[in-house]
């Protein structure tokens, strides 16, 4: 995890200097813009190496690395207003009291400053073009309007005052190293607006979030320590239309964030955890090789059935459906072991042997097309299945696998009747 962890802060950097590379090409207005943006984080990091590293490793920061070099890469960038670089480059400037000005776009709620928090300007549109003057006095953001905002300094940043939200700990105590991203718009859709967790609802996301790495360290310690070196923020999204069903996602570009709706129980959190953080793995590896013959994420060719998805996936994503879900069978049939309790003994068995069938049975079609995987492709998912099969040997209670098989034939059926063709593997 320390090696990809380090890998996907590499990528940022060849992002920053691609992008600086690509500004150049433009020349005028556009080069001298990203130039100084680019000159703000040197500064930052001569002044603050940790701090500055910290902010260039934070999830969110990712997409807004990869959605400016792809404004650049347009044959002539618009002028609609600052590039999404400028956030990061402002976010450095304020945790290191750089004296600068920066350019920055409204977006609710206000003005984010990634792995920092965000400055509330309710009344302000969104795309309004702002100015952040700072120091090491701390900053003051001017809307144009007439309305200044303050900024804590550096030092203070982590404290709440008026107009100001700072990100705070997933966890209880000073000493956590996961956030609660509850600010950052760009990792949630628009149905799915940031919103600030009240403190009753904070503390409820804090206990569930210390029950479940104390379950994870308890009975987990691989997936734990995984954890501890990999999760970075836990971004918070409201239930969708009010139903209780759970949802939870990672990003290739956001190496160590999580977004999801809060479970309920801890134990649903510690699953949610590992299986996510399966996906920011393989994301991260399938930067560094190549494992599909077509990299990609959703490029023409072949859909195959995914056990656990009510659409046809890519190839791409029933790799990373198979990591992951091979995780959380393990999980389960570790949670088995120690639950006294016989209903929900019963149920982890259940969840056991879904997926680890259903891990299986994918394993076994992208093995089965030959021209889909690279050599490098082929040995990671043979791999897999000698895992799978390991894991296929800890026995289970026939009632359970039963179980488990009908829910899999109920959720083929249900699939076939809503996918009549398109997809590989019926």
């Amino acid at each position: 995890m320390r090696l990809l962890r380090e890998s996907e802060y590499s990528r940022r950097l060849l992002l920053l200097r691609a992008t600086l590379d690509r500004a150049g090409e433009h020349g005028g207005d556009t080069a001298r813009g990203v130039n100084r943006l680019f000159g703000v984080l040197t500064d930052a990091w001569r002044t603050a190496p940790d701090v500055t590293r910290r902010i260039i490793g934070h999830p969110s920061v990712g997409p807004r690395l990869v959605t400016t070099w792809r404004t650049l890469d347009d044959s002539a960038p618009g002028a609609a207003g600052p590039l999404p670089l400028a956030s990061v480059a402002a976010a450095a400037a304020t945790a290191t009291g750089l004296d600068v000005s920066i350019g920055l776009t409204a977006a609710p709620p206000g003005v984010v400053l990634p792995g920092l928090g965000a400055v509330r300007l309710p009344d302000t549109d969104p795309g309004a073009v702002l100015l952040l003057r700072c120091d090491r006095t701390g900053g003051v953001l001017e809307t144009g309007t007439g309305l200044r905002v303050g900024l804590p300094h550096a030092a203070a940043l982590g404290a709440e005052r008026p107009g100001w939200w700072p990100l705070r700990g997933a966890t209880p105590g000073p000493q956590t190293s996961c956030l609660l991203d509850d600010v950052d718009q760009v990792v949630v859709t628009a149905a799915e607006r940031p919103y600030r967790l009240p403190e009753d609802e904070l503390r409820l996301w804090r206990a569930t979030a210390a029950g479940a790495m104390r379950l994870l360290r308890a009975r987990h310690a691989d997936y734990a320590a995984e954890l501890d070196a990999g999760l970075r923020t836990l971004t918070p999204v409201p239930l969708a239309g009010g139903t209780s069903a759970g949802h939870s996602g990672s990003a290739a570009e956001m190496f160590g964030g999580v977004t999801l709706s809060r479970p309920l129980h801890a134990r649903d959190l510690a699953e949610t955890l590992v299986h996510e953080m399966q996906h920011s793995k393989l994301a991260a590896v399938m930067h560094l090789v190549d494992l599909l013959a077509e990299p990609g994420t959703e490029e023409p060719g072949a859909r195959y059935y995914a056990p656990w998805r009510d659409d046809p996936r890519p190839l791409y994503g029933l790799l990373h459906g198979t990591y992951a879900f091979m995780s959380v069978a393990r999980f389960w049939s570790r949670e088995a072991a120690v639950l006294s309790d016989p209903a929900e003994r019963h149920r982890a068995h259940v969840r056991c042997a879904r997926w680890r069938e259903a891990a299986s049975e994918t394993k076994e079609a992208m093995l089965a097309d030959r021209s889909a995987l690279t050599g490098t492709g082929r040995r990671f998912v043979t791999a897999m299945g000698k895992a799978l099969a390991e894991l296929r040997t800890v026995p289970l209670p026939e009632s359970a696998v039963r179980e488990a098989r009908r829910q899999a034939e109920a959720h083929r059926a249900r699939w076939a009747e809503r996918n009549r063709s398109g997809a590989t593997g019926n």
